[in-house]
Protein backbone atom coordinates (compact mmCIF):
# COMPACT_ATOMS: atom_id res chain seq x y z
CA UNK A 1 0.00 0.00 0.00
CA UNK A 2 1.50 3.82 -0.60
CA UNK A 3 2.16 5.66 2.16
CA UNK A 4 -0.43 8.61 1.28
CA UNK A 5 0.17 11.69 3.13
CA UNK A 6 -2.28 13.80 3.67
CA UNK A 7 -0.46 16.79 5.32
CA UNK A 8 -0.79 18.38 1.72
CA UNK A 9 -4.22 18.95 0.88
CA UNK A 10 -5.59 22.28 -1.26
CA UNK A 11 -8.88 23.23 -1.52
CA UNK A 12 -9.18 26.04 -4.51
CA UNK A 13 -5.18 26.43 -3.72
CA UNK A 14 -5.50 27.03 0.06
CA UNK A 15 -3.77 24.55 2.32
CA UNK A 16 -5.81 22.58 4.46
CA UNK A 17 -5.02 21.65 7.87
CA UNK A 18 -4.19 18.13 7.92
CA UNK A 19 -6.81 15.27 8.25
CA UNK A 20 -6.50 12.73 10.66
CA UNK A 21 -4.33 9.51 10.95
CA UNK A 22 -6.25 7.20 8.65
CA UNK A 23 -8.71 10.21 8.01
CA UNK A 24 -8.80 10.08 3.83
CA UNK A 25 -11.13 7.60 2.37
CA UNK A 26 -10.92 7.20 -1.31
CA UNK A 27 -13.46 5.46 -3.36
CA UNK A 28 -14.09 5.35 -7.55
CA UNK A 29 -17.71 5.52 -8.32
CA UNK A 30 -18.72 4.19 -11.64
CA UNK A 31 -21.26 6.46 -13.90
CA UNK A 32 -23.40 4.21 -16.28
CA UNK A 33 -25.88 5.34 -19.15
CA UNK A 34 -29.07 6.14 -19.04
CA UNK A 35 -30.09 2.55 -20.30
CA UNK A 36 -28.20 0.18 -18.25
CA UNK A 37 -30.04 -2.29 -16.65
CA UNK A 38 -30.92 -6.37 -16.22
CA UNK A 39 -32.20 -8.30 -19.52
CA UNK A 40 -35.05 -10.28 -18.48
CA UNK A 41 -32.75 -13.46 -17.89
CA UNK A 42 -30.57 -11.02 -15.68
CA UNK A 43 -27.60 -10.27 -17.48
CA UNK A 44 -26.51 -6.41 -16.44
CA UNK A 45 -25.96 -4.11 -19.89
CA UNK A 46 -24.97 -1.00 -20.40
CA UNK A 47 -22.26 1.00 -21.25
CA UNK A 48 -19.57 2.41 -18.68
CA UNK A 49 -19.43 6.06 -19.32
CA UNK A 50 -17.04 7.11 -16.63
CA UNK A 51 -15.50 6.73 -13.45
CA UNK A 52 -15.21 9.59 -10.79
CA UNK A 53 -13.71 9.83 -7.30
CA UNK A 54 -15.26 10.52 -3.86
CA UNK A 55 -12.87 11.38 -0.97
CA UNK A 56 -14.32 11.44 2.75
CA UNK A 57 -12.10 13.60 4.42
CA UNK A 58 -12.35 13.44 8.34
CA UNK A 59 -10.20 15.88 10.74
CA UNK A 60 -8.75 15.69 14.21
CA UNK A 61 -9.92 17.93 16.78
CA UNK A 62 -9.48 22.00 15.51
CA UNK A 63 -9.95 25.04 16.24
CA UNK A 64 -12.66 27.24 15.36
CA UNK A 65 -9.93 29.06 12.88
CA UNK A 66 -9.09 26.20 11.15
CA UNK A 67 -12.91 24.91 11.11
CA UNK A 68 -13.66 28.67 9.40
CA UNK A 69 -11.12 27.78 7.02
CA UNK A 70 -12.51 24.44 6.00
CA UNK A 71 -16.07 25.70 5.78
CA UNK A 72 -15.27 28.51 3.43
CA UNK A 73 -13.36 26.23 1.01
CA UNK A 74 -16.33 23.72 0.89
CA UNK A 75 -19.50 26.06 1.38
CA UNK A 76 -19.26 28.47 -1.30
CA UNK A 77 -22.20 28.97 -3.18
CA UNK A 78 -20.62 31.13 -5.18
CA UNK A 79 -18.18 28.47 -6.45
CA UNK A 80 -19.82 25.20 -5.49
CA UNK A 81 -17.13 23.24 -8.21
CA UNK A 82 -13.47 24.23 -7.10
CA UNK A 83 -10.06 22.45 -7.13
CA UNK A 84 -8.76 19.92 -4.93
CA UNK A 85 -5.29 18.73 -4.89
CA UNK A 86 -4.61 15.81 -2.75
CA UNK A 87 -2.84 12.42 -2.61
CA UNK A 88 -4.42 9.16 -3.81
CA UNK A 89 -4.20 5.85 -2.89
CA UNK A 90 -1.28 5.21 -5.70
CA UNK A 91 1.09 8.07 -4.20
CA UNK A 92 0.17 9.91 -6.78
CA UNK A 93 -0.71 13.61 -6.25
CA UNK A 94 -3.87 14.70 -8.04
CA UNK A 95 -5.95 17.35 -8.57
CA UNK A 96 -9.41 17.20 -9.58
CA UNK A 97 -12.48 19.24 -9.81
CA UNK A 98 -14.82 18.44 -7.22
CA UNK A 99 -18.10 19.40 -5.30
CA UNK A 100 -18.66 18.91 -1.40
CA UNK A 101 -21.58 17.35 0.54
CA UNK A 102 -22.88 18.58 3.58
CA UNK A 103 -19.90 18.94 5.71
CA UNK A 104 -20.45 18.08 9.82
CA UNK A 105 -18.87 19.38 13.28
CA UNK A 106 -19.31 18.55 16.53
CA UNK A 107 -18.89 21.57 19.33
CA UNK A 108 -16.37 20.44 22.44
CA UNK A 109 -15.99 21.84 25.14
CA UNK A 110 -13.20 24.45 26.26
CA UNK A 111 -9.71 23.42 26.57
CA UNK A 112 -6.90 25.46 27.49
CA UNK A 113 -8.83 28.30 26.65
CA UNK A 114 -9.88 27.34 22.82
CA UNK A 115 -13.22 25.67 22.09
CA UNK A 116 -12.46 22.68 19.72
CA UNK A 117 -14.21 21.37 17.21
CA UNK A 118 -14.55 17.52 16.74
CA UNK A 119 -15.51 14.98 14.07
CA UNK A 120 -15.20 17.53 11.46
CA UNK A 121 -15.93 15.71 8.09
CA UNK A 122 -17.22 16.11 4.42
CA UNK A 123 -17.38 14.38 1.11
CA UNK A 124 -15.45 15.53 -1.98
CA UNK A 125 -16.93 14.28 -4.95
CA UNK A 126 -15.78 14.47 -8.54
CA UNK A 127 -17.51 16.52 -11.17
Amino acid sequence: MANITVSDLYINGTRMPAPKHQGVTISTEKVWSADTGRTASGKMVGTLIATKTKVKLEWPPLTMAEVALIEAAVSNANSPFVSMRYTDMTGQTVTKTVYFGTPTYTMYSWAAGIQYVTDVSVDAIEQ
